[in-house]
C-alpha cells in the first residue's frame, strides 16, 4: 500500500475527532458517522492515511517555535546546551536542559497530550478495521496502525516510564497507569511481531516510499528497540537480525553521511520510516514563511538550533550554511566536541556534526562564507572584515566549535521554501542506529564478534580514525553518541545505562561564552584586527552567579513526571516516579 505524501489538508477532512476536546486525560472519544465509512480497501487507505497525517501533525508539528518531540528529548540530554542570546533566551524550552521544569511544564503537557493523540489515530484504524478486515489492504493498514501505536507507546514509556497503555478506542472509561515500564514496552514487542505478516516489505534500497509507511523493517526497529530498553537482549537480537541484514537497506557512504540531515538523503536507503514532508502553502493556511504546521517541526529546528545572525556578522556578511536571522537555539558540548574530534578525527561524520574552528573561518567547502569570492588566500581570509563573530559580551553557550548537524548545507543556499532552512523530513528510525541497538544487544547476550561486525561498520562509513579491535559496553555508548548526536537518543540511552546523574553533574552550569580573536582579542586590548579569525571560550557559571542552584535529582529527574493536569482531571492516575510524587 503506497502512501501519499502527507498534508495538512488530510486532517482537515480526516481527524476523526475534535481538535477542540481535551486530550490530557486520554478520554477520546470517536465522534464521526461510522455507519458509511471504515467499509471499502478505499476507506481503509484513507483512514490510515489520516493515522499518518495525526502523527506527522502531532509529532512533528510545532510549539511556535519549537518542536515538542525534538526540543524535548534532545535539551534533555548532556551533550546539548540550550543556547541563544543570554540566560533569559528560549527560557521556555531551556528549563529541560536545566531541570527547572515541573509537573506543569510546557514541554511535559505538550509531548504527552501529542503521544496520545497519535495514540487515538490509530486506535480509530484498528477498531473500525481490526475485526472486519477481510483483504490484504485492510489487514496491511491494521498492521501499520499497530506498529505506530507501538512506537508511539515506546516513547510514552522511555519518557514517562509507566504512562497508561491504552491498547483500545477509549469511550467512556479512565485511562490508569500502565503496570509498569516493561510491561509497556513488552507489549510493544508483541505488537510489532504479530503485525509483521501483514506488512509490506521495503522494495529494495532506492524504494523511497519504503521509507514513508510503516514496513516490516520498521516493525523489526520498534520491536528490536523496545525489548533494548525492557531488558529482553536476546529477543532484540531476534527481532533486529533480519533488518541489519535486509538487502532493503544500507548505510550511505560516508561522503553522503550528511545527506542524511538534508533534503538529499530523504527517503535514502539509510532510513527506515520518516515523515514525508512537502511544501503545501494551501494546506498550510497560504503563509509561506510560517507554513501552519506543515513541516514546521524541521523548519524550526534549522532556526532555533541555528546560530544567532546578530552573532554572525563581519561587515554584513555571513555564512552559507547560516540561515537568514537564526533565532539561536541548541548548541553543542564542548567536552563532547573535543571527544568526538580525537576520536573521529575529520571524518565525514564529525564534520557532518560540527566544525573546528579552522573550518568555520576558512573552508569554503563547509561553511561558504559569502566573502570567499574576494578572499583568494588564506591570509586574506585570516584578515577578513566580512567574517566573524562580532558580539562583544561573548555568544552564550558557544565554544570553540560550530555544530552543523541539523543546519544548512552550502548547496541548501538559495532554496526557496522554509526560509532557506532545512526542510528535511522528519526522521524516526535510520540503519545506523539500527546497528547499534543490535550490537549492544549482541554484546549483552554473549556475541561478541557480531557486536564488534556492526560497530566496525559504523565507524568505518563514518571516516573515524578509530576502528575498534574489541568491543565494549563503553565503545558502544560512544559511538552511539558520535553517530547520533541530536538525535532524541541521548537522554533515553543515559538513563538505561544507570549513568544519568555523573553525565549531568558535569555539565550543570559549566557554560562557555564564544569570542574570535579578531574581533574580540583574548588579551583584553580590544584592536579590532590585531589576530587572525580563530574561536576561543571561557567556562562560566551564569545561575551560581546569579543565586540559583540547578541539580540533577537521581529518583526523579530520569524521566518527565505525568503531566498535572492529567492527574487533576483524571483521578485514575498518580505519579510513578518516586522524585514527583
Amino acid at each position: 500500500m503506497k502512501k501519499i505524501f502527507i498534508s495538512v489538508a488530510l486532517l482537515t477532512g480526516m481527524m476523526m475527532f475534535s481538535s477542540c476536546e481535551d486530550m490530557l486525560d486520554v478520554e477520546q472519544k470517536a465522534t464521526s458517522n461510522t455507519a458509511s465509512f471504515y467499509k471499502t480497501d478505499e476507506d481503509a487507505k484513507s483512514a490510515v492515511t489520516a493515522m499518518y497525517a495525526t502523527f506527522n501533525s502531532e509529532i512533528g508539528g510545532n510549539e511556535g517555535i519549537w518542536n515538542a518531540y525534538i526540543m524535548g528529548l534532545n535539551y534533555s540530554s548532556d551533550d546539548v546546551f540550550a543556547a541563544g542570546g543570554d540566560i533569559a533566551d528560549h527560557a521556555d524550552i531551556r528549563i529541560l536542559n536545566e531541570f527547572r521544569y515541573d509537573k506543569s511544564a510546557l514541554p511535559v503537557k505538550q509531548l504527552y497530550n501529542h503521544i496520545y493523540k497519535s495514540i487515538y489515530s490509530a486506535n480509530l484504524v484498528i477498531n473500525y478495521f481490526g475485526n472486519t478486515a477481510d483483504t490484504k489492504v485492510k489487514k496491511q493498514a491494521v498492521a501499520e496502525a499497530r506498529v505506530m501505536r507501538a512506537w508511539a507507546h515506546m516513547l510514552a514509556a522511555q519518557v514517562y516510564k509507566c504512562p497508561p497503555l491504552v491498547d483500545h478506542l477509549i469511550v467512556d472509561e479512565k485511562p490508569t497507569n500502565a503496570e509498569s515500564q516493561k510491561a509497556i514496552l513488552d507489549w510493544c514487542v508483541n505488537e510489532c511481531v504479530e503485525a509483521m505478516p501483514d506488512l509490506a516489505d521495503r522494495n529494495g534500497k532506492s524504494d523511497k516510499e519504503g521509507a514513508w509507511y510503516a514496513t516490516k523493517g520498521f516493525a523489526q526497529f520498534v520491536a528490536g528497540k523496545s525489548a533494548l530498553f525492557a531488558g529482553d537482549n536476546a529477543k532484540c537480537v531476534e527481532v533486529m537480525k533480519p533488518l541489519v541484514e535486509s538487502p532493503n537497506y544500507d548505510l550511505v557512504p560516508g561522503e553522503r553521511f550528511r545527506d542524511l540531515f538534508h533534503v538529499e538523503g530523504d527517503g535514502c536507503e539509510e532510513k527506515i520510516f520518516e515523515f514525508n514532508y512537502t511544501t503545501n502553502t494551501a494546506a498550510a493556511g497560504g503563509n509561506e514563511s510560517w507554513r501552519g504546521e506543515n513541516g514546521r517541526g524541521r523548519w524550526m529546528v534549522a532556526n532555533v538550533l541555528n546560530w544567532r545572525g546578530d552573532d554572525i556578522k563581519g561587515g554584513g556578511k555571513s555564512p552559507k550554511i547560516c540561515s537568514a536571522g537564526g533565532w539561536g537555539g541548541g548548541s553543542i558540548n564542548q567536552d563532547f566536541a573535543h571527544k568526538m574530534l580525537a576520536n573521529d578525527g575529520d571524518s565525514y561524520r564529525r564534520k557532518a556534526t560540527f566544525l573546528t574552528s579552522d573550518e568555520f573561518f576558512y573552508d569554503e567547502n563547509l561553511c561558504g562564507w559569502q566573502s570567499d569570492a574576494e578572499c583568494k588566500t588564506r591570509e586574506q581570509k585570516e584578515f577578513d572584515a566580512n567574517r566573524g563573530i562580532t558580539k562583544t559580551a561573548g555568544s552564550f553557550s558557544r565554544s570553540d566549535v560550530m555544530e552543523v548537524k541539523m543546519m544548512m548545507a552550502p548547496n541548501d543556499a538559495g532554496l526557496d521554501v522554509a526560509d532557506n532552512c532545512n526542510n528535511t523530513n522528519f526522521c524516526l528510525a535510520r540503519l545506523g542506529e539500527a546497528y547499534l541497538i543490535y550490537a549492544e544487544a549482541c554484546l549483552a547476550s554473549g556475541k561478541p564478534d557480531e557486536a564488534k561486525k556492526y560497530v566496525n561498520k559504523i565507524q568505518q562509513r563514518a571516516g573515524s580514525k578509530t576502528i575498534s579491535e574489541s568491543v565494549t559496553l563503553q565503545t558502544i555508548q560512544d559511538e552511539k553518541q558520535y553517530e547520533l548526536w541530536f538525535e532524541g537518543c541521548r537522554w533515553l540511552d543515559i538513563v538505561r545505562w544507570g549513568i544519568a546523574k555523573q553525565c549531568y553533574d558535569k555539565v550543570l552550569d559549566n557554560i562557555p561564552l564564544q569570542w574570535d580573536e579578531y574581533w574580540n582579542p583574548s588579551d583584553g586590548s580590544g584592536q579590532v584586527g590585531k589576530y587572525p579569525h580563530k574561536l576561543y571560550y571561557k567556562i562560566h557559571h551564569p545561575f551560581q552567579e546569579a543565586g540559583i542552584k540547578l541539580e540533577f535529582v537521581a529518583g526523579k529527574h530520569e524521566y518527565w513526571p505525568i503531566p498535572q493536569s492529567v492527574i487533576d482531571v483524571n483521578d485514575q492516575m498518580h505519579q510513578v516516579v518516586d522524585g514527583w510524587k
